[in-house]
């Protein structure tokens, strides 16, 4: 297919999953109310899974990692035994209460509190009391580490704050949860930053889950990198939901040109965002989940983990982001970014552009998170309206009301 033919299916978006039921006007002023934000951290937050770290951040044996949650108020101190197997603990000692471990992350078998020097092995099990004599009748066995549900998957750790989690990772994750097998392999970190907004945690999580945006916000840093003749609008070409989650892919512009600073950050490495390479899909042992759709001139995916985790992954490199909320109307993001093992000063080079461009890029949708926040607590309307390539969005809500339903 050629000519006008080739340029009408370029803008098509082929969508999977059943998205007749998803609601197009949504009314997100009643879900930045305090009541009902109080309720979403009860029915959503304390009930899903939640990512909360890669595993590449306790790497070794006997490794440790405090991680903070910061939508229940919660401390977590994570750690990994000599076998991988990761356990999650509130990060409380079982004694006075205090915070067993500050902060950071590090190499331990044991942890000791500050406040009276009880004592901790990495499994949660109380090994020293001090001064123990006064403590008649006490039973070591039931005053360890309160444990939180803790499972992994690929390069990421996942907790579940219920008591009872009512299904397991595995099915939580549905149809993501076989696509990516080692994918994220062999990839080193490049960059760590996180940032606090004024925006309620939906628009910021909704900020990153649509391309419609990206021809007029990004036309100053990102001008031709999707799109083209053939897909003026930059209409997604695969576009998934799913039972919780969605994802879609974006199909790159092979009329791309770099500028200078790009050919030159790219011309002794591999090409990163925004210039993206072939990938060959076509091997039997190919990650299902990578180009789900098999689409020409693929240039990255989005896969929105509900509630808070998108994942954005190219070629050669991944992004991840968390969007956690703080109060109703706080955000605290964090990014990552990953790119595959340098071997040289050029690839370092195009590490160094990945994660500047990247930066630059998210500075704009600050600014949109924000505004939209501000504009409405003002009131003039209480919904917004979505079209079909914003999807991934009334997925979202169409996901957070069901869970929303269930007391």
């Amino acid at each position: 297919m050629n000519g006008a033919g080739q340029a009408a299916s370029d803008s098509i978006t082929r969508f999977r999953g059943d998205t007749a039921s998803l609601p197009d006007v949504v009314n997100l002023l009643e879900r930045m109310q305090p009541e009902y934000y109080g309720q979403e951290v009860e029915r959503i937050f304390r009930r899903a899974w939640l990512p909360v770290l890669p595993l590449d951040e306790i790497p070794q044996p006997d490794g440790y990692c405090v991680v903070t949650v910061p939508v229940l108020k919660a401390s977590l101190l994570l750690t990994r035994d000599g076998q991988g197997l990761v356990r999650a603990f509130h990060n409380i000692c079982r004694h006075r209460a205090n915070r067993l471990v500050a902060e950071g992350k590090g190499c331990a078998r044991s942890f000791t509190c500050g406040f009276h020097a009880w004592t901790f092995a990495s499994d949660g099990q109380l090994a020293a009391v001090t001064d123990a004599s006064q403590f008649p009748g006490l039973d070591r066995a039931k005053w360890g580490l309160v444990p939180v549900t803790c499972e992994t998957w690929e390069d990421l750790v996942f907790v579940n704050f219920s008591d009872q989690p009512e299904i397991r990772l595995r099915h939580w994750l549905g149809e993501l949860y076989d696509g990516y097998h080692g994918y994220f392999a062999g990839r080193e970190q490049i960059a760590n930053w996180s940032i606090v907004v004024n925006a309620n945690w939906h628009i910021t999580v909704n900020a990153f889950t649509e391309g419609y945006h990206s021809l007029f916000l990004h036309r100053n840093t990102l001008p031709d990198y999707q799109g083209g003749k053939g897909n003026p609008m930059r209409h997604r070409p695969f576009l998934e939901v799913m039972e919780r989650h969605g994802r879609y892919s974006a199909k790159a512009n092979p009329a791309h040109a770099m500028p200078p600073v790009e050919a030159c950050a790219y011309g002794h490495g591999r090409k990163l965002y925004p210039a993206f390479p072939p990938l060959d899909c076509s091997a039997p042992d190919f990650p299902r989940g990578i180009n789900p759709g098999r689409i020409d001139d693929w240039a990255f995916d989005i896969v929105e983990f509900f509630p808070h985790f998108v994942l954005i992954q190219g070629a050669d490199w991944h992004q991840m982001m968390w969007f956690w909320p703080i109060d109703v109307d706080h955000t605290e993001i964090r990014v990552l970014d990953y790119a595959y093992a340098a071997g040289s000063v050029g690839d370092r080079m195009a590490h160094s552009y990945l994660r500047v461009r990247n930066r630059e890029v998210f500075r704009e949708d600050i600014s949109t998170m924000e505004a939209i926040h501000a504009m409405m607590r003002a009131g003039a309307t209480p919904t917004i309206i979505l079209s079909q390539q914003e999807m991934l969005i009334r997925k979202h809500y169409a996901t957070a009301a069901a869970m929303m339903a269930v007391a």
